[in-house]
């Protein structure tokens, strides 16, 4: 393995490109000295070293410009005395100065002149500013030195404004754009194509010369070298327009002037003007014509990325998978091979998104988009579908089992913590993976069964999941679920069901809790461990929320209106509905629309939808609690709440888990936990109720321990309301 170039310094990398800047103008100035010299012998017709000037000071800007001081210097001190020399470099040097300020202060400015925009500050701006400057200076420094006459003094700034102008046009684009030489064609046709082109121009221009007498070099350029440079700048880019140009000069110069006896002071001026605009022309007219398609080809591939690119990530959109794997399951019939396509589902975005904001869920995404494309191979296939949803197709798995490795490989990566700003965040991912053409053969069908096969990893908690027809039969039941839940809204198909909770101090009813059922029009009940969770991917959980805010109300209002004392009736309100803007404001609604007093009504929320984002609950909770609502914590001791942060908040009541109730009686650690929230409970003034209560023993530990309310069957099931009415004026006995 060859050694690695030394990291040079800032000033080392200065101090070599003063010194290839150098070398570069006095090879390019002893070159037109001796081919081209026209007046004085100073004063040439093409400024070849100008074009090496251009580029280095635009480039490299300071370290450019001393180059060419001492590349000037060297050169012309060859030919003329120290001091002479020294003049001649300075007037090189603040040419170049000129064109570098410029370049910075034409900003945006491409020195790959790849845009119009950039041509026409390069061409019509920048060079000739510059040129100008080094011609003046030049001339009107061999005038005060006594080498050139007034009489000649219009003729050398216009001939040296000329060449150096040339020069630029000339040298300087290939400079510029020698980056870009990988972008040339490579193929053999497109060699033999440029090869021709060459050759051809010179059989050409040697035709005329020879057979087409008297003809002048500046018409040679405009009939023969400009078609031969439009036709490289339609077809080599910008790159291949710049060598066409350069190769051009050398054309004519060694068959034009070389063969008419070269340049001398007797050359007529006009011959030598011709010469320079016919050749300033066809390197205008290449480089316009090449930025122009350039430019437009840059647009193509921006339309392009825009139609099948995602912008956020650069990764390959939903359209652009389409069209891939429809290739790809094409390509696979063919062969008899197979693919396979990977459904990738962020888990924990969401979160992050809403409470960090979109622009730190955007950096997640993006890292996420680095993290698939870095484990895959090259011939593997990474998209955004669309929000946290991504998508892997695998054209050569070696096995069926290759898959799962690839998920796995994926999913671990993602787990890895990352850093935006001061804070770390970690992510997961749940992958569904099907097979072509095990599991469809067509792009729909796939990405659908690789669907289900995410959400069935999401829910098991597995990581990923292979299709089956297990999980085609569930989504049936689950479309058939969703489908009839719509229509029991409107339908008017749910009905609430009450259960009590007892003060166990006195036996009474203190408070219902509403739940929920669905009673289908064949007579069958629906359980909510059924729907519920239905509702809540689907968004049905809102509307039905708001059902039950308004039927519990209602109720409660109608059972007053019979002279009756209805306890306080609690709803549950889901992870959904507890972060839905619009719930605060339905609640008000429902409140003045009904009479219901806010005292009557408490609110149960889970534990984990409580603590999810503390920031928003504390001010939620606050704002129901301001309105004369009373707040329970539900499932509690199932979650991971902050200690802490539950201290603040604005609680009522804490419910312990049926979870845990269950055991009490023979598990140490429940009966410890239990205990430990009664205590904790009392110690922030908040009641206790147990859910769940099923047996007189369990009573007994909870009356033992404390505990303020129970619930469970041991009371009563839940009971409909013309039932449930018949409690609320019972004395439970538990001893």
């Amino acid at each position: 393995m060859p050694a690695a170039l030394p990291v040079l310094t800032p000033t080392q990398r200065a101090a070599l490109i003063v010194v290839l800047t150098a070398l570069a103008y006095a090879l390019a100035l002893a070159l037109s000295l001796w081919f081209i010299p026209y007046i004085a012998g100073l004063i040439v017709a093409v400024g070849l070293a100008s074009g090496v000037a251009a580029m280095s000071s635009m480039r490299f800007g300071l370290p450019g410009v001393l180059g060419v001081l001492l590349g000037a210097f060297v050169g012309y001190a060859r030919v003329v005395s120290p001091d002479l020399a020294f003049m001649l470099a300075c007037a090189a040097a603040a040419g170049a100065g000129l064109m570098g300020y410029l370049a910075h202060r034409l900003a945006p400015f491409s020195l790959a002149l790849d845009y119009v925009a950039s041509v026409a500050k390069f061409t019509l701006v920048i060079a000739p500013l510059g040129s100008a400057a080094t011609a003046a200076l030049g001339v009107l420094g061999l005038h005060a030195l006594g080498l050139l006459d007034t009489s000649q003094v219009l003729q050398a700034l216009w001939v040296g404004w000329m060449a150096d102008l040339l020069g630029i046009y000339l040298v300087a684009p290939i400079l510029m754009t020698a980056s870009r030489w990988d972008l040339l064609p490579r193929s053999r046709s497109a060699r033999i194509e440029g090869l021709v082109l060459v050759l051809g121009m010179l059989l050409l221009a040697r035709v005329m010369m020879e057979y087409a007498n008297p003809i002048r070099s500046a018409e040679i350029v405009l009939f023969v070298l400009l078609p031969g440079v439009l036709w490289a700048a339609l077809r080599f880019s910008v790159t291949g327009a710049s060598l066409a140009i350069f190769l051009a000069a050398p054309i004519v110069q060694g068959m034009a002037l070389v063969s008419a006896g070269g340049l001398s002071p007797s050359t007529p001026p006009q011959d030598v003007f011709a010469l320079q605009m016919s050749l300033a022309m066809m390197a205008l007219g290449g480089l316009f014509v090449a930025s122009a398609l350039a430019e437009r080809r840059y647009s193509e591939m921006r339309l392009d990325m825009l139609a099948n690119h995602d912008p956020l990530t650069g990764l390959p959109n939903r359209a652009y998978f389409q069209d891939f794997l429809s290739h790809a399951l094409a390509r696979a019939q063919r062969e008899k091979t197979q693919v396979s396509l990977l459904f990738i589902d962020l888990d924990r975005f969401k979160h992050i998104n809403d409470s960090q904001g979109h622009e730190v869920g955007d950096q997640v995404l993006r890292i996420v988009a680095n993290r698939l494309d870095e484990q895959l191979r090259a011939d593997d296939f990474v998209a955004r579908l669309g929000g946290d949803e991504f998508a892997v197709v695998l054209t050569h798995p070696p096995a069926a089992h290759a898959a799962g490795r690839v998920a796995q490989k994926l999913i671990q990566a993602l787990a890895e913590s990352f850093r935006i700003g001061q804070r770390r965040y970690a992510i997961g991912a749940s992958v569904g993976i099907s097979m072509y053409p095990n599991d469809g053969i067509d792009a729909n069908t796939l990405l659908r069964q690789a669907d289900l096969a995410m959400y069935q990893a999401k829910q098991r908690h597995t990581g990923y999941e292979y299709y089956s027809e297990e999980l085609n039969t569930a989504a049936q039941q689950h479309l058939m679920l969703e489908n009839g839940l719509r229509q029991a809204l409107e339908r008017e198909e749910l009905a609430l069901v009450y259960q009590p909770k007892v003060d166990l101090a006195s036996g009474r009813v203190v408070g219902l809790e509403a739940l929920v059922r669905w009673l289908t029009r064949s007579g069958s009940i629906v359980g909510p461990e059924q729907f519920i969770p239905v509702a809540e991917e689907t968004g049905l959980i809102l509307p039905i929320g708001r059902w039950v805010v308004r039927a519990a109300c209602v109720q409660w209002v109608a059972w007053q209106a019979e002279g009756l004392a209805p306890p306080p009736v609690a709803i549950n309100l889901s992870p959904r509905q507890f972060v839905d803007a619009r719930l605060i404001e339905d609640i008000d609604a429902v409140l003045q629309e009904t009479g219901m007093a806010p005292a009557a009504l408490q609110i149960e929320v889970t534990e984990s939808a409580a603590m999810e984002n503390p920031a928003r609950t504390f001010d939620m909770l606050n704002a129901l609690r301001e309105r004369g609502l009373h707040v329970y914590i539900d499932d509690f001791g199932t979650g991971h709440s902050n200690l802490g942060q539950l201290k603040r908040m604005p609680i009522d009541a804490l419910k312990i888990d049926k979870s845990l109730i269950d055991d009490v009686l023979f598990d140490n650690d429940d009966a410890e936990i239990a205990n430990a929230i009664i205590r904790l409970a009392h110690a922030l003034n908040m009641r206790v109720v147990a859910e769940g209560v099923e047996t007189p023993e369990q009573v007994a530990f909870l009356k033992l321990n404390g505990c303020d309310e129970i619930q469970g069957y041991l009371v009563a099931r839940p009971l409909p309301p013309d039932k449930i009415v018949a409690l609320f004026t019972q004395a439970f006995q538990f001893d």
